[in-house]
């Protein structure tokens, strides 16, 4: 069955097995190498650089959703691909403790996306509005005349200074409303001005109602210049702290 070669979903408990109808990349059926209680998630698939297309991502991303929905899953990330089934017997063996360790930690959990920004235009004319240290700055670099560099540089120091002590505030007291349905977080920075903060947060899938409940109880907390979107529920990949033995690792491909 693996002549050609084996792609790796993840890991999950050796009494879990796929139903028939689960398909992976190149449309192939899912099964499980199990070894000592755990298991590998995988499919037969030619040893080949994979492209991050969308025929490749998806079907990796619907298995892991799947899966993580029925049974404990170590999610793998897209694109892992070993020689043989032996090699991965080999890895399970090699990480057995390890892998155990991490299918009981996130077990019954799932990652939900909590993204929080600013509802304006201009982030500089909302942060000086919001901002008395800032306001002042400002009109003290422009008295009436063109700002030097080196006041222009000050100002822009001040107001990422303020945008920092913000997002760190509304950052607080969001997150601070949630943790009584949260077992961790795990935070990404803020890619554009207007993004307060951008974080992953694992629950139990039990609570996930508790989590909707606590989260409309987050918005009567904020200004209504706050925006929330979330995203979820996802397999907890922002959280997998496994870390294979060198030796043992499957072939990235």
């Amino acid at each position: 069955m693996f002549e050609n070669g084996a792609y790796l979903y993840g890991f999950t408990d050796a009494t879990f097995h796929p139903a028939d109808d689960l398909r992976g990349l190149r449309d192939a059926p899912v099964s499980v190498l199990a070894y000592g209680g755990v298991a590998a998630l995988v499919s037969p698939h030619p040893i080949q650089r994979l492209a991050p297309a969308r025929r490749n991502v998806e079907p990796h991303h619907r298995v892991v959703r799947r899966v993580s929905a029925e049974a404990p899953l170590v999610p793998a990330a897209f694109g892992h691909i070993s020689e043989s089934g032996a090699d991965i017997l080999g890895v399970l063996r090699g990480n057995h403790a390890d892998i155990r360790q991490e299918l009981d930690r996130l077990a019954g959990t799932c990652e939900m996306g909590l993204k929080l920004s600013w509802r304006t235009d201009n982030i500089f004319e909302f942060m000086v509005r919001s901002c008395a240290d800032l306001r002042d700055a400002r009109d003290r670099a422009f008295q009436g005349r063109q700002p030097t560099m080196n006041e222009k540089l000050q100002l822009g120091s001040a107001f990422e200074g303020a945008l920092n002590r913000e997002r760190a505030r509304v950052s607080a007291l969001a997150l601070a409303s949630l943790a009584h349905v949260t077992r961790d977080t795990f935070d990404s920075p803020p890619r554009d001005e207007k993004t307060i903060c951008h974080t992953a947060l694992l629950i139990d899938r039990r609570r996930l109602a508790d989590f909707d409940a606590a989260l409309r109880h987050t918005a009567t907390l904020l200004d209504i210049s706050v925006a929330i979107d979330y995203t979820g529920p996802w397999p907890p990949y922002s959280f997998v702290r496994l870390r294979l033995q060198s030796g043992a690792e499957p072939t990235a491909a």
